[in-house]
């Protein structure tokens, strides 16, 4: 880890003044307790309360993750004085962020509140290099070109797909195309001289987003982060990529291993493990090792490999059959070693009421309804719980 600090002094307090601590405060409070009454979240191990630079890298699966982890995290670790920083989309950053997930905030469309959401810890990157919202784009050219037609920015295929209407960039900023400017155009859609300047003025934006949490981690920051930018919808995981590469050297490592059990209970459990990582393993492969095995996940790989309609009993010994295949240092939810039968019937249960199992004369048979609300990018959550698993596996025969 790299001890030499080469950035000015105070650099953490000039984004997160210890005058606002009451409001930090009031927002860990805030989101962890509506988070622990939306979501079942469950956890394992905490951060040490006396820490220099620390990275904290995650795996990703759900867009809660950054402000449920931090905010438990920066609770239980009794984080008073500086915030946990996260690596946040610059998309945050540019108006219109709040009033697109909260729409009786659509009065206040064009605040950019950046500054609120840099004091409570986030920092931006730029994560949207192909693609970008068609209300982004047009903020980064009227800020560097001035409010240009859209006939002079956008291929015709482009042209063709907006609402009529829309002539100037300033109108993919209004309140009329709200919704539409939310929408991703592709970065080579955009003709030049204009698609230059967008990706100049993007490797310039990411070049600085770099350096800053460069500075932020030298200075002996916490970062939370989750590098593989998207979630996949299938259960495997993406690669580890982006600013990881640039932060590793400046800190001491700790891994947060994320799982989710679908059909534990009607709210969504959220699991998480909070371990140091290892040197000479890569980071993705103690990542899956390291994540809770949930039921869900044995029974989906079990139903998975299989045909035809089981009983409870049957179900109970397939799981029981795939605990015998774990390692010992896999890390399993206490209640399938302590009462399966039960966790097993709770999953079966849920599952049921799902439809994604049917329930006749004591036979399941699988259902109709292989997706979850919760998981709108999924279209097989059985086939993603077994892909999640196999990966597990994976990690763990790795490590």
């Amino acid at each position: 880890m790299e001890t030499e600090s080469r950035v000015k002094p105070n650099a953490i307090r000039t984004i997160a003044p210890l005058y606002l601590q009451p409001m930090r405060w009031m927002a860990y409070v805030s989101v962890a307790g509506y988070h622990r009454i939306a979501y079942r979240i469950r956890s394992w191990g905490q951060l040490p309360r006396r820490r220099g630079p620390t990275l904290i890298v995650a795996n990703h699966q759900h867009e809660i993750e950054s402000p449920v982890i931090v905010a438990d995290l920066g609770l239980r670790s009794l984080a008073w004085r500086d915030p946990i920083f996260t690596v946040s989309s610059r998309r945050m950053w540019e108006p219109g962020f709040f009033a697109e997930r909260v729409p009786w905030l659509r009065i206040a469309r064009e605040a950019n509140l950046g500054w609120l959401f840099g004091s409570l810890g986030m920092q931006p990157i730029e994560n949207e290099l192909q693609t970008r919202p068609y209300a982004s784009i047009a903020y980064t050219l009227i800020g560097l070109h001035g409010d240009l037609s859209v006939a002079s920015v956008f291929r015709d295929r482009v042209l063709s797909q907006l609402p009529p209407g829309v002539d100037k960039l300033s109108d993919l900023l209004s309140a009329r195309y709200f919704a539409f400017a939310r929408s991703y155009v592709r970065i080579p859609d955009i003709v030049e001289p204009y698609r230059d300047a967008v990706m100049r003025a993007t490797r310039t934006q990411l070049d600085a987003d770099i350096a800053h949490f460069e500075d932020l981690q030298r200075d002996g920051a916490t970062i939370f982060l989750t590098p593989e930018g998207f979630y996949s919808g299938d259960g495997k995981m993406r690669p580890l990529r982006g600013i990881l590469a640039h932060l590793v050297p400046l800190a001491t490592v700790w891994l947060t291993a994320i799982s989710y059990d679908p059909y534990d209970a009607k709210r969504l459990t959220v699991l998480y493990r909070v371990t140091p990582a290892r040197e000479g393993i890569a980071l993705d492969l103690q990542l899956k090792a390291a994540r809770p095995v949930t039921t869900s996940a044995l029974i989906c790989t079990w139903i998975a490999s299989r045909e035809g309609g089981f009983t409870a009993p049957d179900a109970a010994a397939g799981v029981a059959e795939e605990l015998q295949r774990l390692p010992p240092s896999a890390f399993v939810v206490p209640e399938l070693r302590t009462n399966l039968d039960a966790a097993v019937a709770g999953v079966l249960r849920e599952m049921v009421r799902r439809n994604t199992l049917v329930l006749r004369d004591g036979t399941y048979t699988l259902g109709t309804q292989r997706t979850h609300p919760q998981f709108p990018r999924t279209d097989d959550m059985i086939a993603y719980q077994r892909n999640f698993h196999a990966e597990t596996l994976v990690g763990l025969a790795s490590s």
